[in-house]
């Protein structure tokens, strides 16, 4: 593994690219939005909203995918506040939803929004997340679906065609170029940026391990006719506005959004990802398959918006990352509906054996809890 020099990333991180001087794109990118005529993209954005905004106020005129987290907050309040806009926020309900959660989701509809909140079948997103873990490594599968497929749903449902979206993933993390672009979400979009396919998994293909298209009507998009038909059309907020988390970070806790009391395990902050328990295995397995969690996210933005130095972001990196989850361990297995013994076998299956250490019959070198050491220490 060999790490970005300005931040912390390394360069396992899927679509994440070097410079000659071993900046990576995250950074390159970063540096990028002081070069950005914001107030141009700003017009461009309003352009956007009167094109879309309802002409005679009989329909809302956007859809705001939301969590409730300081991202989805935020995007509310700017659209209903500022912009002026009547935006529906659309909830994917998560099973294991958190009551710090349920009390800023509150928080965000307060802002005075229509708010529909899809509640899934539980027996088959159960199903579906322990098909998740056994076969991708990843147990928050269903939702990571559901948050794509479900709003666009309803935007052909209810002719609402302009979803907004919030932070750039491209500006803000270092994904390739052309997610920044303005779009219809046809096939080609969604199989890039979201479900099935970008998982490499035909649908069809499920029933034979027990599902029927049926039960997975919440977790597919639209035929491409329909979503045409409606002419549905999604944009990244972070697009046209300088996106600045810190900054809207101290703002939406003036609209009630609440951090927690206690840092997470795998991590430093008290404001990311409060809005289910389980999303702490999601960032271990994370981990397991590239060398990095949410600590190497976190300390690297910091790094980027000059608030921590990369000396300290390490020290974190080494402090929080790469433990095995215990807190909500039992609460996990039981929903998991497998043993301790098998989570250790689905780790080992997930695990890239390329960057951790390894015994002289190749087996992965264990601590005794369980946590695995990378063999290039970042420095």
């Amino acid at each position: 593994m060999k790490y970005c020099k300005n931040c912390v990333y390394p360069d396992t991180k899927p679509q994440l690219v070097f410079d000659d001087k071993g900046v990576c794109s995250a950074c390159i990118n970063h540096d990028l939005k002081e070069q950005i005529n914001w107030e141009q993209k700003e017009q461009e954005l309003k352009t956007i909203f009167d094109e879309f905004r309802s002409k005679d106020g009989s329909n809302y005129d956007c859809i705001i995918p939301v969590s409730g987290g300081k991202d989805s907050t935020f995007q509310t309040y700017f659209i209903k506040k500022v912009c002026g806009l009547n935006p529906l926020a659309v909830n994917l309900h998560p099973l294991d939803q958190t009551e710090i959660g349920k009390k800023n989701l509150e928080s965000l509809k307060k802002i005075g929004v229509d708010c529909i909140e899809f509640s899934p079948n539980p027996k088959v997103y159960q199903k579906l997340a322990r098909y998740g873990l056994k076969e991708l490594g990843d147990f928050q599968w269903p939702e990571h679906l559901g948050i794509f497929t479900v709003p666009v749903q309803i935007a052909v449902r209810y002719n609402i065609p302009l979803i907004v979206w919030g932070e750039n993933p491209q500006l803000e993390y270092g994904k390739p170029t052309d997610i920044d672009r303005d779009t219809i979400l046809d096939k080609e979009w969604l199989e890039k940026n979201g479900g099935f396919f970008l998982d490499k998994i035909k649908p069809e293909g499920m029933t034979k391990y027990g599902f029927s298209i049926k039960e997975l009507r919440p977790y597919l998009y639209p035929n491409d006719e329909d979503i045409k038909k409606i002419g549905v059309r999604g944009i990244f907020l972070g697009s046209y506005i300088k996106w600045d988390l810190f900054k809207q970070l101290e703002l939406v806790k003036t609209l009630g959004f609440a951090e927690n009391d206690v840092v997470k395990e795998g991590t430093y902050d008290k404001w990311e990802n409060l809005d289910v328990f389980f999303t702490v295995f999601h960032d271990y397995f994370k981990f397991l398959k590239y060398g990095f969690g949410r600590t190497t996210d976190h300390v690297s933005l910091e790094i980027r918006y000059g608030r921590m130095t990369r000396d300290e972001g390490i020290n974190l990196i080494k402090l929080h990352e790469g433990k095995i989850p215990r807190k909500f361990f039992k609460e996990f297995l039981k929903s998991a509906e497998i043993t301790e013994n098998e989570f250790h076998e689905i780790c080992d299956k997930f695990t890239n054996k390329e960057l951790f250490l390894t015994n002289l019959n190749g087996d992965l070198v264990k601590d005794s809890d369980g946590n695995l050491t990378l063999k290039n220490e970042i420095i």
